[in-house]
């Protein structure tokens, strides 16, 4: 009999054989054979105790008889592969069955090889043999697939921990502001948004405001939107970017085309060994007139839309920020009464597709908040949210979402900003 080396035997020695046969004296004749090769061996009479054993033990290798009493071969090794042990299972089936229907039937349920009977010595080595380097490949891949799932794990937390930081940065729902109401909705595409958003005090006359769309999507976009928020935000505190002080101490706001401007050149000047580039809206307004000016640079074009359902829309375009240092901008001018609502939004929502590529596109939008525009502001948004969603997705993607309970994310982010002008409060 061949003698098997150190390095197999040692091998070998990992390696449990499950031997299923219903003769007693077949299954110690080959549990002897098997033992003498370094095994380790376990016996079943039929397939129900095999599978008893194989939920008990850790079982690599199934050597079973194909012609058996309660359940045969081949049923044993359907219901093998239909049940997880948390590990794969090699299945060499022992028969005396030669006919190609016969053996297409066993490879269909799932056996890795076949034996003929009687089983022939050198025949069972090298099935055995074949049988390691399957499961060898197999714990290799296993390996693998963890190492590849811990990465994954850990890229999911910090996903998570990246887009807690970006919504930290997300103003606060239904802020009231010298006389103003702002909201937001903010739907990112991913974990993180490339779209950011804010409101906020620039003086005791004024409010400013900025939306925000950076190119691209994900982990780098999501970045670049948080060193914007940071620019407007070191830009109140620490420096001259949106406010002029004079010599009594008086601040006044800076004209936004001029931050927006030096935006552009600050960037610009970062922004030579990587192509990138956002559109932003950014305005003020004063809170003792409803006088506003803002500067659009590339994004979707902002409007207004008053209590009477007249909508007017503000901007003339302008350069998206950080494709040309020489880009010049300009302001635009409004006024909000009582009432009055300005909306600003990301081309997500205008872009989105629906089954037939055609564009939710910028009069629908107009029109769907024209209808809510008596609705509170967490109502718009919810209405918008849920007409993009019926819009994008067929009556057979929408049963999907609805078994799911798991809407799919859209394509792009989507953020949509309200600030609106109160009445004054008693």
């Amino acid at each position: 009999m061949e003698q098997l080396t150190d390095s197999h035997h040692s091998a070998a020695m990992e390696v449990t054989v499950l031997i299923v046969d219903d003769s007693k004296s077949y299954r110690h004749l080959m549990a002897t054979m098997l033992a003498k090769w370094g095994f380790r061996i376990c016996e079943a009479e039929d397939g129900e105790c095999a599978l008893r054993l194989l939920e008990q033990q850790s079982v690599h290798i199934v050597i079973s008889d194909w012609e058996m009493p309660v359940m045969n071969g081949v049923d044993l090794c359907r219901a093998i592969r239909s049940n997880d042990f948390g590990r794969y299972i090699y299945v060499i089936l022992v028969t005396a069955r030669q006919s190609l229907e016969d053996l297409l039937t066993g490879m269909e349920a799932g056996a890795d090889d076949f034996l003929s009977k009687p089983v022939n010595q050198s025949q069972l080595r090298a099935r055995l043999h074949a049988a390691e380097r399957v499961l060898q490949l197999e714990n290799t891949l296993a390996a693998r697939n963890e190492k590849i799932s811990s990465a994954y794990r850990q890229i999911e937390s910090d996903l998570q921990a990246a887009a807690k930081l970006q919504n930290s940065v997300l103003p606060a729902h239904n802020l009231f502001l010298s006389g103003f109401e702002a909201d937001w909705m903010f739907l990112p595409s991913a974990y993180v948004s490339g779209d950011l958003l804010n409101y906020f005090s620039l003086n005791e006359r004024h409010i400013a405001f900025f939306s925000v769309d950076v190119a691209g999507h994900g982990v780098s976009a999501a970045m670049l939107s948080l060193a914007v928020a940071r620019e407007f935000l070191t830009g109140r505190i620490s420096n001259q970017l949106l406010v002029n002080q004079n010599g009594a101490g008086e601040s006044s706001p800076v004209a936004p085309h001029q931050v927006v401007g030096e935006l552009n050149q600050r960037f610009c000047l970062d922004n030579d060994e990587v192509f990138s580039y956002y559109t932003l809206i950014y305005g003020v307004i004063d809170t003792t007139n409803g006088q506003g000016t803002l500067c659009q640079a590339g994004h979707p074009t902002p409007f207004i839309i008053r209590t009477g359902g007249e909508l007017f829309p503000i901007g003339d375009g302008g350069m998206p920020v950080g494709l040309l240092p020489q880009a010049e901008y300009q302001d635009s001018h409004f006024t909000l009464e009582i009432g009055d609502r300005l909306y600003l939004y990301s081309d997500g929502i205008t872009e989105c597709e629906n089954d037939q590529q055609e564009l939710y596109g910028e009069q629908r939008l107009q029109q769907l908040l024209r209808e809510c525009r008596m609705l509170p502001k967490h109502q718009v948004f919810e209405r918008v949210e849920k007409v993009l969603s019926l819009w994008r997705s067929s009556e057979v993607t929408q049963r999907q979402e609805q078994d799911l309970k798991q809407p799919r994310p859209f394509t792009d982010d989507i953020s949509l900003m309200a600030i609106e002008r109160c009445a004054p409060r008693p």
